[in-house]
């Protein structure tokens, strides 16, 4: 017979894997649009990334950067390698592993929010669903496949679950900065709750912290010598092709624009624009966010549930700290994911010297948000202002789930042209094998052609292959364009897009 306990245990383990599968399927749920429709949202900055992992996938090249950088790690082309191997070459296998790390990043913040914090899972869920359930403009970026806009979320929450493992965090914080600098404010977080803990200082924090930094190191000094053997602008080409080989440290550095008179009009432009754009506060097409869709996100006066959310959460904390005067270690991870989220913000306002337009820039005050939340649901002695917070907040996510539903809904009953695949498929039709168009049109095309059709860059050269060639083929190569200057033009259907046969232009 069982024991007296046996049933508590079985019912906390049961809601346990029922919250976990129910967040996970959330995930899954709202990105399906993003990841098995090409069209939503693709570009040739992510085509870029699958021509990388098609090559690695190949053994054609080893793409150690981003092609024509010399920085911004390759990450995503690795995950996406074997899975082309696998499935094949697509943009929703591409984005499959993104998806799949959009699903560890919710499944890990919600360990955190009962493990270190101490919330029933039920609980720990709702400040989660900031990350697992954005608006869809934003979701989008957490699922770009061009250059690290979700993986800083999984080296943020990594770095918090080794910081007691200085070899494991060392290797995630020199794999994060190596592939995204953001990774540097999840860095710059641990050192200041270690701090504020008290333990930095100690001898044990301090070979802690300089037995990560070394391990980082030599995973960075390994980067810089495995470089030499990388692939830098496609196959067959090394470092001394790149017109500016530069590291992530020395662009890190000439990307930076700090001027502290931009200061104010910076951070009140955070709140009044980056915030709600990010959060899905603000009624706005979905087509100003990159997405193809005629739909729109947000809803009017989504923006007071928001800053009800947040400032509830923020002044419950504040009453308990004040009447409580004591710091619990709950609070450790919150206020690491809160700082996280500041950092990354304040960061965003000085080195774009007040200028925010770039989204993808900043999406980590979204583990601020589930952070701050977590917090306030563990140092809440009201159960009263615990319904109210949940209530808020569950309200303001619906907005996003609707926004969502709209997207989803359009998708299944009338998707969008797909005009990249239209252009593909005239061409290819056509028997044509080399091209030439704009940057955005060129890598596209290759991509989605699976490089039956070689198409070369007019302007930004990622893949020297393709230009090399389009001259060698130069009596066989047409022209995308927008123009019809040439002779012999013929309008691709359903574009505005002409193809311009060899010799005419």
């Amino acid at each position: 017979m069982a024991g007296p306990h046996t049933s508590e245990p079985s019912a906390a383990s049961r809601e346990r894997w029922l919250v976990a599968a129910g967040i996970a399927a959330l995930v899954v749920v709202r990105s399906l649009v993003l990841v098995f429709w090409e069209q939503a949202h693709f570009d040739a900055d992510q085509a870029i990334v699958g021509l990388m992992a098609k090559h690695l996938a190949e053994l054609r090249a080893f793409p150690l950067f981003y092609y024509g950088q010399n920085y911004m790690l390759g990450v995503e082309a690795w995950l996406a390698a074997p899975v082309f191997l696998i499935a094949g070459a697509s943009v929703a296998t591409l984005k499959l592993p993104l998806l799949a790390i959009n699903v560890v990043v919710a499944l890990l913040l919600l360990r955190i929010f009962e493990r270190d914090v101490g919330l029933r899972p039920a609980l720990a869920a709702v400040p989660v669903l900031f990350v697992a359930l954005p608006a869809p403009g934003t979701a989008a970026h957490l699922l770009t496949a061009n250059g690290g806009s979700v993986e800083p979320f999984a080296y943020a929450l990594l770095l918090w679950l080794t910081r007691h493992r200085p070899n494991w965090g060392g290797f995630i914080f020199a794999v994060g900065f190596l592939h995204r600098e953001f990774t540097l404010y999840a860095g710059a977080a641990l050192v200041a709750i270690e701090t504020l803990q008290g333990t930095l200082f100690t001898r044990d924090g301090i070979r802690r912290r300089l037995t990560m930094l070394r391990v980082a190191a030599e995973v960075w000094l390994l980067v810089q010598w495995l470089k030499y053997f990388s692939s830098a602008v496609g196959p067959g080409t090394g470092v001394d092709a790149l017109i500016r080989p530069r590291d992530n440290i020395v662009s890190l550095t000439e990307r930076l624009c700090i001027d502290l008179q931009s200061l104010p009009a910076g951070l009140w432009a955070l709140v009044t624009v980056h915030w709600p754009v990010l959060f899905g506060a603000r009624v706005q097409p979905l087509a100003e966010l990159g997405v193809e869709s005629t739909v729109w996100q947000g809803m009017p006066g989504a923006w007071v549930l928001l800053a009800g959310a947040i400032l509830l959460a923020a002044a419950g904390i504040a009453v308990r700290l004040g009447t409580e005067r004591r710091w619990r270690p709950e609070y450790d991870a919150c206020a690491y994911l809160i700082l996280v989220g500041v950092f990354s913000s304040l960061g965003y306002v000085m080195a774009r010297c007040g200028q925010l337009t770039l989204m993808r820039y900043e999406l980590l005050s979204l583990l601020g948000a589930a952070g701050l939340g977590a917090w306030f649901l563990r140092a809440a002695s009201s159960r009263a202002a615990i319904r109210v917070w949940v209530a808020i907040t569950c309200g303001f996510v619906m907005v996003a789930a609707v926004s969502h539903a709209r997207l989803l809904t359009q998708y299944v009953s009338k998707p969008p042209i797909n005009t990249r695949r239209v252009i593909a498929n005239n061409i290819e039709a056509r028997g044509i094998k080399y091209a030439s168009a704009d940057y955005w049109l060129a890598y596209s095309i290759t991509f989605l052609t699976d490089e039956r059709v070689k198409v070369a860059s007019e302007d930004v050269v990622r893949i020297q292959e393709y230009q090399q060639l389009v001259n060698e083929h130069r009596s066989e190569a047409f022209q995308i364009s927008p123009h019809t200057w040439c002779d012999g033009y013929r309008q691709i259907p359903q574009t505005q897009l002409y193809v311009c046969p060899p010799g005419s232009f």
